[in-house]
């Protein structure tokens, strides 16, 4: 019984860092970040952190949730209502990490970003195309998908050691 107690008391300050986090992504995908004259290097901020809690904490990570992390960035972005969210959600039904095995292995987790994020920016130019009835620049969203895998490997190092020292804890073997 106290075990199930000091779970639920541990899902809460997971659940406040998931819900802190995926806010903070979109205040920062928000940001201006462009020089005059020079192309917008914004990475895709809540593609990150919707990615990382996957690995992390699946169940956090839902279908409900990524459609609205979606419509928030479409908001934000002043974009076309429902591409972000049709793209980030059909690519996490495609590519999303479906356990935490190798959460601690760095190289896995970035290739799967990489065809995670592939798939997103595919879909999003797929989509922005439709909804405006012809082709739209790829130029904007080739360079954020490139800042994207750029960035990534940094956090993605940062979530793969926790995840082994914690894994490390969990497991009794700490010290």
């Amino acid at each position: 019984m106290m075990g199930a107690a000091r779970d639920r008391e541990a899902l809460w300050p997971s659940v406040t860092a998931f819900v802190l986090t995926l806010a903070l992504s979109l205040v920062l995908y928000s940001a201006p970040s462009s020089v005059r004259g020079l192309p917008d290097l914004t990475p895709s901020w809540p593609l990150i952190v919707l990615f990382i809690w996957s690995v992390r904490r699946p169940w956090f990570v839902s279908p409900p949730v990524i459609l609205i992390a979606g419509l928030l960035q479409d908001l934000i972005s002043g974009g076309v209502m429902g591409v972000w969210a049709l793209a980030y959600v059909t690519a996490f039904a495609i590519a999303r990490p479906r356990s935490e095995e190798g959460a601690a292995d760095i190289g896995p987790l970035i290739v799967r970003f990489a065809v995670l994020s592939v798939i997103v920016f595919c879909f999003a130019w797929g989509a922005g195309s439709a909804a405006i009835g012809a082709l739209a620049g790829a130029a904007p969203l080739i360079t954020e998908a490139i800042m994207t895998i750029l960035v990534f490997p940094v956090l993605g190092w940062l979530f793969a050691r926790r995840k082994g020292r914690s894994a490390m804890f969990n497991s009794g073997r700490g010290g």
